[in-house]
């Protein structure tokens, strides 16, 4: 979906209250597209979440908590399991995409997020669905804001360091949530 704004010079007047959005959306071209196979930049862009500006890593997370909320059912170690997997799969497809390209840390490419993401919320399973969206959120800001350790991890080399600078914020905070939770449950025992 397309949305306009006015330009930023339009001083227009309406009588009437604007329905148009003040955000405008658009989907941005593949990265590596006729460089790297599609499956590649489909799994790298999070099946297309990160070619939607400017949701891109935040749509490619919430569009997966659903599923967390779901997976959260099953078996102690799917969602781990899942999460290693997307990493390692991360860690070959943004290698591939960036030896193709000559860009470090595409920010269409979004599976960095959604492996860190699903990490984290392994981490914090214990404090139920409710905490994920606050999870989610902070992750994502710090994601944003890239911190220290994070902007150094994000120097390493290739896919690795498309993939780490994402998981050090995601196991902090879940670190953090999991400690916060440990000592609210001992508090209402």
């Amino acid at each position: 979906m397309l949305c306009r704004s006015r330009p930023a010079g339009d001083k227009r007047q309406s009588r009437h209250r604007s329905r148009e959005p003040m955000i405008e959306f658009h989907i941005l071209e593949p990265p590596g597209i006729g460089l790297v196979p599609t499956w590649q930049w489909l799994m790298a862009t999070w099946f297309g979440t990160g070619l939607v500006v400017p949701l891109r890593a935040g749509l490619a997370v919430f569009a997966l908590l659903p599923l967390v909320v779901l997976a959260i059912k099953l078996p102690r170690l799917v969602v781990p399991v899942f999460a290693v997997v997307i990493f390692a799969l991360g860690v070959h497809v943004s290698s591939a995409i960036e030896l193709a390209t000559g860009v470090k840390d595409d920010r269409r490419i979004v599976i960095d997020e959604v492996a860190a993401f699903l990490i984290g919320a392994s981490m914090i399973r214990q404090a139920g669905w409710r905490m994920l969206v606050p999870f989610a959120a902070l992750f994502l800001f710090l994601d944003r804001v890239k911190p220290w350790p994070v902007a150094y991890v994000e120097q390493i080399p290739s896919g690795w360091g498309v993939m780490l600078d994402d998981l050090v914020p995601a196991v902090a905070v879940g670190l953090l949530f999991a400690v916060a939770q440990h000592f609210w449950n001992r508090q209402s025992r």
